[in-house]
């Protein structure tokens, strides 16, 4: 054994494995280990054949696939040499056959040593895909040159563009292998039979076949140049510029020499490495992998979690009840009484359907799911859940009450969680025997299709409980866990008010709400900032804003602007009017907002100001976004500058291709914003005043992500 890699021979025929698991991700250390043994091999004149796979040979842990790609961390500073590309042409020229051995699922670096490769075989489960363009990038070692020549641009691009893994042994992929292993059967041996045969073959004076060779991919002209015409329109408008930029990859492919297609696509990958688009999907990447990493994990040990409870039947707890059900968990619900039991399980079904109808779960999946749903009105019934959940009224007393109930029955280890968004977690504990199982749980909306998952310890609450909390959400719900200190409220909501902050302070600047919203819409916020609020409802944004001001100092401006606006009756869509008037649903501009708030838009002043632009409008929101990113580090609500942006996305509609409020703010520069908020600064102190921790990071020539690459340990920002 080398390094990464694991090596034995059969009958003159080397088996290199790589041996990372579970994901065998291409490390520079395990690029290197398998270069050393492919030219070894290669060198070998007792070797005739080289089989490379990710197979275990039995005395080591099994992986997943033959390799899951690159390592994003790495690309940060560069690849270094040997590069997948080079692994890739060492491959291909090898003098002696290589064959590919497929099983689980292998992406984006994994699947072009594949194709690199002189043949390929698959076991009947095998999988493989690209998920290079969900990182703003291209494949970056022959990947769209060699798929067109066996698949021809639709089939190439349908697998580029999409990024989940496809199975190798449906018809459209059936030409990426050379055989397909049935199950039960040998897959190794299969792939040594084949290496033998290429060997025989080639020591009768045959030729191996190589991808770069083949053409029946390239043959209809006419119908790649429509598929490659046909995606270029689709992707058009589309942020993320990688899509694009693979479409001319595989363009190149269909009218260039192989040569002349690879040194196309190494630009290419080379200019999106560089761009900010892929800076940023490569950011919320890493920073959803890395937020699990909880200093409480690192001190204890997580019990499974085999059984839930959840206590309460609206929508949003039904919708916990499928999350649970989906990941194989046996769920017990409680209801007050057996018509609203009915309800509850109407709504779970709903659910369910609509799950059916968007093609996320199978019809056939239905029943064995709900066999492990019980309804009851019995509390007593809930003893046997190992996670007790409550999602009742958002009141204090109510909150207390029910927790004080589970904790009489719930048996010892178990997890007490509440759904709270506006009590601290240590007063709802308070009314429990056991303050240190218990801590605040919530999924954001719906919970049965959203990722994110956040875990909010009270000040008592156990390293147990948290791990056991993490494990579950993490291993079996395949959620994002974050971890959101101070004990009570969603780490998003205090950096959301700090925007609402700034968008009222534009409004006093000329601005009005519908040149905002244009602004942001056009930055990637799907419905800007104040037809957000009209259509959450302006009583929900103010109860959640009288929480965030609580735990973080931002500015009342905007929560002033609500209450006038509330206490005219326009509370939002539904209302038919808050910041806009809605009319069959669709937002217009209301010059009587302007009134209400007693601020002036441009159009209307005497002497016009100049309104704020549109790259104005950002730099306001970035920049307090930021700083109270900045904040709530320094007052512990975040770990990490990279959890925020893990909120912000998949919590708040952040638009992920600028990476989150702190990745955004790392690309504009902090000594940028730092000053933007100095400038800022006399409007509203409160909300502008820098937070020290910029001077610090400005000083050592350091960004937020400094504090990101701090693996487990716990590091407040600097000042």
């Amino acid at each position: 054994m080398v390094g990464t890699i694991r090596q034995d021979r059969r009958e003159g025929i080397a088996i290199i494995r790589l041996s990372q698991p579970p994901l065998n991700t291409l490390t520079h250390e395990m690029r290197r280990d398998l270069d050393g043994a492919l030219v070894a091999a290669m060198a070998d004149p007792d070797v005739t054949a080289i089989i490379l796979t990710g197979l275990s040979d039995g005395t080591h842990p099994q992986t997943r696939g033959l390799s899951i790609g690159m390592d994003l961390g790495e690309a940060a500073a560069g690849f270094s040499a040997p590069l997948l590309a080079d692994l890739c042409r060492r491959i291909e020229a090898a003098a002696i056959p290589v064959v590919v051995l497929l099983h689980g699922t292998t992406l984006s670096a994994g699947a072009e040593l594949a194709l690199a490769a002189h043949a390929r075989v698959a076991t009947g489960e095998a999988s493989i895909g690209f998920t290079d363009v969900m990182l703003g990038l291209c494949p970056g070692a022959g990947g769209t040159q060699r798929l067109p020549r066996l698949l021809g641009a639709q089939g190439a691009l349908d697998l580029l563009l999409t990024q989940h893994p496809r199975p190798l042994r449906s018809r459209l992929l059936r030409p990426l292998v050379d055989r397909i292993v049935p199950e039960g059967d040998d897959a190794e041996a299969a792939a040594l039979a084949l290496a033998r045969e290429l060997a025989d073959g080639l020591a009768a004076g045959g030729r191996l076949r190589l991808v770069r060779d083949r053409d029946e991919g390239l043959a209809d002209y006419a119908a790649n140049a429509a598929a490659i015409a046909a995606r270029r329109a689709q992707l058009g408008e589309s942020p993320n510029i990688a899509g694009l930029k693979i479409v001319d990859c595989v363009e190149a492919a269909c009218l260039l020499p192989f040569e002349a297609g690879l040194d196309f696509e190494a630009v290419t990958f080379e200019d999106l490495l560089a761009s900010d688009v892929s800076k940023s999907l490569r950011h919320a990447a890493i920073a959803e992998r890395r937020a699990a990493h909880m200093p409480e994990l690192a001190r204890a040990t997580p019990l499974p979690v085999g059984c839930v409870a959840v206590v309460g039947g609206s929508t949003a707890a039904a919708n916990l009840a499928v999350a649970c059900l989906a990941a194989g968990l046996k769920v017990v619900q409680f209801e007050r009484s057996d018509e609203a039991l009915a309800a509850l399980s109407e709504r779970i079904a709903a659910a369910q359907a609509a799950l059916v109808r968007a093609g996320r779960m199978a019809a056939s999946a239905t029943e064995a799911q709900m066999s492990l749903w019980h309804g009851t009105t019995q509390l007593h019934d809930l003893a046997q859940a190992d996670l007790l959940i409550e999602a009742v009224a958002d009141t204090l007393a109510t909150k207390q009450q029910v927790l004080a109930a589970l904790d009489r029955l719930a048996p010892e280890g178990a997890v007490l969680a509440t759904t709270s968004q506006l009590h601290p977690v240590a007063q709802i504990a308070a009314a429990t025997a056991r303050p240190d199982a218990v801590l605040g749980l919530r999924l954001a909306p719906p919970a049965h299709l959203s990722r994110l998952a956040e875990v909010i310890p009270g000040p008592a609450t156990s390293d147990a409980a948290i791990a056991r909390s993490v494990a579950m959400l993490r291993d079996r719900l395949g959620r994002i866990p974050v971890r959101t200190g101070t004990g009570g409220g969603g780490m998003g909501e205090v950096i959301l008010a700090a925007l609402r902050e700034a968008g009222a302070g534009m409004l006093r600047l000329g601005t009005s709400p519908a040149a905002i919203d244009k602004a942001l819409q056009s930055y990637g916020f799907a419905h800007g900032l104040f037809r957000q609020m009209d259509l959450m409802g302006l009583e929900v944004c103010m109860a959640q804003g009288r929480v965030a001001v609580a735990r973080l100092k931002s500015g009342q401006q905007y929560l002033a602007d609500l209450d006038r606006l509330i206490m005219a009756g326009r509370t939002g869509q539904v209302a038919g009017r808050g910041y806009y008037l809605w009319q069959e649903g669709q937002p217009q501009s209301d010059r009587a907002v302007a009134a209400i708030l007693d601020v002036a838009v441009a159009e209307a002043m005497p002497a016009p100001r100049a309104p704020l632009s549109p790259e104005g409008i950002i730099l306001r929101a970035v920049a307090a976004m930021a700083n109270a990113g900045a904040r709530a580090l320094r007052e512990g609500i975040a770990l990490r500058p990279s959890d925020i942006d893990t909120v912000m996305i998949h919590g708040h509609g952040f638009p992920r291709w600028h990476g989150g409020p702190m990745k955004a703010a790392d690309l504009v520069g902090l000594f940028e914003i730092q000053q933007a908020l100095k400038r800022f600064s006399p409007e509203n102190p409160a909300l502008y005043t820098p937070d020290p921790g910029f001077a610090a990071l400005v000083r050592e020539g350091e960004s937020f992500d400094a504090l990101n690459r701090l693996g487990r340990k716990r590091r407040s920002i600097p000042g």
